[in-house]
């Protein structure tokens, strides 16, 4: 391991292994390429009876440095991103999707705000367009609208799973978060907010979902209504004080 990274990329993948050697692949492939400085990925995988973690680990010649740790029993997305983010040792931190529903060529927006020096970089994405369904856009938009009343005022989409952090600023919005699901999102970014830190956007409207149900292991149902109700409890947090220490202290052990 270098002294000094550039860049950790955080991959949480929970049953993934349809695609995590092509994305592996597709990420190697990408960074010979395109010069981003020290690398490394890290690969955080829930229990995953598909294989998963082994599968990731056979792609570690295609790298300077990959790590996979595998997190335990499954909680959510929110944990894993967490236990990635604090198993990093990069300047800057991206999470991005197991699946590359944002498209790979998207970390030239990170290597730009890695450039200007921002502290946190989001992908957003047109939310009337990238669904199918009227019922699923609405549902979407009006997620959304409730996040920005009342969490994350003028981002017009917290949700996609593509963010990027510079390391101070990682540790010290994660080590606050709370939410562990789908809503953890709308969570670090209204932290972020609280601490003071400014939001950069940049579009992503090439962004698709390779899923017809949406996140692995998560009921639509489930998802719709956290979008409506958890907007409500990150403002309850904010008023409590719940985001004016961290409390989260990080003892997990490396793969």
């Amino acid at each position: 391991m270098p002294e000094s990274i550039d860049l950790s990329i955080v991959i949480p993948a929970y049953q993934e292994a349809e695609v995590i050697e092509s994305t592996l692949e597709t990420l190697a492939s990408y960074l010979k390429q395109h010069r981003m400085g020290v690398v490394e990925v890290v690969v955080v995988v829930a229990d995953s009876p598909d294989g998963t973690a082994d599968l990731a680990r056979s792609k570690a010649k295609l790298f300077s440095s990959l790590r996979v740790i595998e997190a335990g029993s499954r909680v959510g997305k929110g944990r894993d991103v967490r236990i990635g983010i604090f198993e990093s040792k990069g300047r800057y931190r991206v999470f991005m999707d197991a699946d590359l529903a944002t498209p790979i060529h998207h970390l030239e927006d990170v290597e730009r705000i890695m450039s200007i020096g921002s502290e946190v970089g989001i992908a957003v994405r047109d939310l009337l367009v990238i669904h199918d369904g009227l019922s699923r856009k609405v549902m979407s938009k009006c997620a959304n609208l409730a996040a920005q009343f009342l969490a994350v005022p003028g981002i017009k989409d917290t949700q996609c799973g593509f963010k990027v952090f510079e390391a101070n600023a990682a540790e010290a919005i994660f080590g606050r978060q709370t939410m562990l699901k789908w809503s953890f999102d709308m969570e670090i970014l209204a932290i972020a907010r609280q601490l003071g830190y400014k939001i950069e956007t940049f579009d992503a409207p090439d962004w698709h979902d390779p899923k017809e149900v949406g996140l692995v292991g998560d009921s639509q149902l489930q998802i719709v209504l956290k979008g409506f109700f958890d907007p409500f409890r990150i403002r309850l947090n904010i008023w409590q004080g719940k985001y004016k220490k961290p409390h989260y202290i990080h003892t997990q052990k490396v793969d």
